[in-house]
């Protein structure tokens, strides 16, 4: 493999969302008026309306998919456990960047029966590069830090991966570390802690931060770093308002929300992977729940192309018309780490489509494919095909982990 790189961008998002509905305009949330949009999204949510448990179907992915989707992006994962909930998007010309794609959850509540606290990850490679990230929600209240540390730790140990080259988080190339982490500021009064933020003295609270403590310890985040914190704590607020806490536990105002990262530098010996922070904010605009969403985006260094092509490949007409049958010719490589098999499908897709299930229609692929080297066909029926007139794909999906090995170029379908 070549000394060659290339350089994504990524977005992070981590926001406890107060069991509150998606109800706000989230253009400065994605920051959608940006000159360009980041390559990769990665959404964290705590604290989700209690009762929508389906990772794809609930109101928060649904409503960023739409967003997104537009945009050019593709859900590539969701993964859901309880009120936690991830969800990574790519642009569409990078989807066969991307393989490998897993997800865990790990349970810390009530001593890991649980999942109102934990973790849950997505983890994918990335032109060969694997990258992994955690979205968590640690233990509450003030006093509390060795909980937190305690479900940290949970996290870590109890997250397995089927890739063959990485077990656990930590054996990841890039690992991004996000969520309400729940540390507050010790040994300040809430009007000494009010006063601090008035004068933007955010250097004299975060000398108090518990988190900062712990790492300065060893105690947790070891070789993570994190970028400067030079905005407001981010909890908790009157729900509606800018005011912290004005109920009568007048809570001291946190930085419970955070993200962190860790690269392994020398994983390889051609290139030095690096993430570069380009930015760590809060989103002060959004006042819906008591916690404010953090935001950090990174430019991150891969090797320049997949270091293993796409299995499939498709030899597929340029002009399809609509209501007659198509044949599509395919290849599968031999040394594929897949084998084809009678329940891959190769779904037939509009050039915009949001999702690996957001397919038009679909047929069963051919088992054995891999020993035809002149290549196989299938062949979508015309009945199927009357559809709107415009630019489509075909894309070969493996049964196993629905994980996408060949997408073919755009075509019409005319009327």
């Amino acid at each position: 493999m070549s000394g060659e790189t290339k350089t994504f961008s990524l977005k992070l998002v981590t926001w406890n969302v107060g069991d509150e509905e998606p109800l706000a305009d989230f253009t400065e949330l994605l920051d959608l008026k940006a000159d360009s949009l980041p390559d990769i999204y990665g959404i964290g949510l705590q604290e989700l309306v209690s009762g929508e448990f389906a990772a794809y179907k609930n109101s928060w992915t649904t409503l960023f998919t739409d967003i997104l989707g537009p945009k050019g992006f593709c859900l590539i994962k969701a993964v859901k456990m309880q009120g936690l909930l991830l969800i990574v998007f790519i642009k569409r010309e990078y989807l066969l960047c991307v393989t490998h794609i897993e997800s865990e959850t790990s349970k810390a509540g009530m001593a890991g029966w649980w999942g109102n606290k934990g973790g849950v990850s997505i983890r994918f490679d990335l032109n060969g590069v694997n990258l992994i990230i955690v979205n968590c929600h640690l233990a509450a209240h003030m006093n509390n830090s060795a909980e937190r540390i305690e479900d940290f730790f949970t996290v870590l140990d109890t997250q397995k991966f089927r890739d063959k080259d990485v077990d656990h988080i930590l054996d990841h190339d890039f690992v991004f570390w996000m969520g309400d982490l729940n540390f507050r500021i010790d040994n300040f009064t809430r009007e000494e802690v009010e006063k601090y933020i008035e004068k933007k003295d955010f250097e004299t609270l975060f000398k108090k931060d518990q988190l900062v403590k712990c790492r300065e310890e060893g105690l947790i985040f070891c070789d993570f770093e994190e970028g400067k914190i030079d905005f407001p704590p981010t909890y908790k607020f009157d729900k509606g308002t800018d005011n912290y806490d004005s109920s009568s536990k007048k809570r001291v105002p946190a930085w419970c929300d955070r993200i962190l990262w860790q690269v392994h530098h020398d994983s390889f010996e051609k290139i030095t992977l690096a993430a570069d922070l380009l930015e760590y904010r809060s989103v002060p605009f959004y006042v819906m729940s008591d916690h404010k969403p953090v935001v950090a985006t990174f430019k991150i260094k891969v090797f320049s192309c997949q270091r293993f092509p796409a299995p499939v490949t498709f030899d597929v007409e340029k002009c399809w018309k609509a209501g007659q049958s198509a044949t599509v010719k395919y290849k599968m490589r031999k040394d594929s780490e897949l084998m084809s098999s009678s329940r891959d499908w190769i779904g037939l897709y509009k050039s915009d489509f949001k999702h690996l299930h957001d397919y038009v229609t679909y047929v069963w692929a051919k088992e054995y494919a891999e020993n035809s080297p002149e290549g196989v066909e299938v062949t979508f029926s015309g009945r199927y095909l009357s559809l709107s007139p415009g630019t489509y794909r075909v894309a070969y999906i493996s049964n196993y982990k629905d994980t996408l090995l060949g997408m073919s170029e755009e075509f019409k379908i005319v009327s």
